[in-house]
This record gives structure tokens, C-alpha cells and sequence, in this order.
């Protein structure tokens, strides 16, 4: 009887040995399979392309300062965030004319008016 105690203590540490072997096989797996994401990446320059290797965005220092550009299907820059040499930022949207559709602070102010002016006071 102390026999059949033994043998069924020993399959019983067997399975379970087996048992968590296979779990932690299982968790090595799924663990290889996840993408590795960098905590830091240290560049001078981040380009992103389309699957037609187009070339979409970029994030770099260009003009000595940093700028993100946005790119059409075609290529062309349309939409930039930057800071210009003065440390002030820059945004702006541009057609596929190149003509600025929105630019922030805005290109030209125009002059303040006087209300007196406008009245023909």
C-alpha cells in the first residue's frame, strides 16, 4: 500500500513539474512573439514611409532646430511643425499648390485699425 502512495506521489510531481514546464514554455513563446518596444531611441533623424515606400513623415533638426514634416502620396511637404532660430514655433498647411492655407502665428498681420478710421471720423 506504502508502495502505491509512492507511485502516485511520484506521478503526481511528475505532472506537475511537466505541467509547469509546458506554462512557462507557453509564456516564452507569446513573449518572443510581442514586439519588442525600445523604452528610448536615440536619432538624429525618424522617417516614416507608406507600404509603397513613400516617403510620409519625417522628425529631424534640418535648420539646426527641431521640425516635423508631413508628406502627401506624391511627396510633397504639406503641413510642418517647427521652431525657427529663435526658439519660437511654427505651424503651417500648405495646398497642393504650395499656397499656405493656414500658418500659425499667421505669415503677415495686418495693421491694427483705429475704430475712428473706419467711421470716417
Amino acid at each position: 500500500m506504502v508502495r502505491i502512495y509512492r507511485g502516485l506521489i511520484l506521478i503526481a510531481i511528475v505532472g506537475l513539474f511537466g505541467f509547469l514546464s509546458g506554462v512557462a514554455l507557453v509564456e516564452t513563446r507569446e513573449s518572443q512573439r510581442r514586439p519588442r518596444i525600445a523604452e528610448t531611441v536615440d536619432a538624429r533623424r525618424f522617417r516614416l514611409f507608406d507600404q509603397e515606400g513613400n516617403l510620409r513623415a519625417e522628425l529631424g533638426m534640418p535648420f539646426g532646430e527641431p521640425a516635423l514634416f508631413l508628406y502627401d502620396s506624391k511627396g510633397k511637404a504639406r503641413a510642418w511643425i517647427l521652431l525657427d532660430r529663435e526658439g519660437n514655433a511654427r505651424i503651417m498647411f500648405v495646398d497642393s499648390e504650395d499656397q499656405a492655407v493656414w500658418t500659425a502665428p499667421p505669415l503677415t498681420t495686418a495693421p491694427a485699425r483705429n475704430d475712428d478710421t473706419r467711421r470716417g471720423d
